[in-house]
């Protein structure tokens, strides 16, 4: 269970008639309709007001697919975070690539990733034609780290997530996120490789290759 300094941070409310608010309209109909071509900036708006939404939106999401769950994912539970046998997530603690249980984890990140959207030397409340210097590595540093939590959800807790009626939610959400950050390029190779079987057949059912040509 989450302590109470680790709570889920509330999402940012966009005031309607704001860009911020048509985006996130944005966001939410590209999970029913045309998934490729939804996860597209949208015609005549800024492209990093665009990351930067999608980015937040997918935060805020994924902590409410993880909160349910979060109970099961004790350190007894999963020690590590970690997807299957083969793949181990560590946290930097003191410039220190550390081992901690997945639910320590997952806090750690979702605290890490909420203070930087609200850095707004980083994620101003306007973006111009040109983002701050540090933005582009950090939104991709960001969804580098997002998808460890889907992975370790599908790994350790999809019979959790079918018991709580949330697995088809996680796996519509998962799409979502994948091809937003493949027509993006914001993973590897090495990013996807534990999700790989998932991620195949998601691409075949599109048509689609799993990476877009640089």
């Amino acid at each position: 269970m989450f302590s109470k300094a680790h709570t889920i941070k509330p999402k940012k409310k966009a005031e309607k008639g704001t860009i911020r608010y048509d985006l996130h309209n944005f966001f939410e109909k590209a999970k029913s309709g045309d998934i490729i071509n939804g996860v597209k900036c949208p015609e005549g708006q800024n492209l990093y007001e665009w990351l930067s939404v999608n980015g937040f939106d997918f935060l805020d999401e994924i902590q409410l697919l993880y909160s349910p769950i979060s109970d099961l994912c004790t350190p007894s539970n999963c020690p590590q975070m970690n997807a299957g046998p083969q793949f181990e997530y560590l946290w930097m603690v003191d410039k220190k690539p550390t081992s901690m249980p997945a639910q320590q984890y997952c806090s750690e990140l979702f605290i890490w990733a909420s203070e930087l959207f609200d850095d707004q030397s980083i994620f101003p409340e306007e973006f111009k034609d040109k983002p701050p210097k540090k933005f582009m590595d950090t939104i991709t540093k960001i969804f580098k780290r997002l998808i460890r939590v889907y992975a370790h959800m599908f790994y350790s807790h999809m019979d959790d997530l079918k018991g709580n009626g949330n697995d088809q939610v996680a796996m519509q959400s998962f799409q979502h996120f994948f091809f937003f950050c493949r027509e993006f390029k914001m993973l590897s190779k090495d990013d996807i490789a534990p999700l790989e079987p998932i991620i195949n057949e998601m691409c075949k059912e599109h048509g689609v290759p799993v990476f877009l040509e640089k």
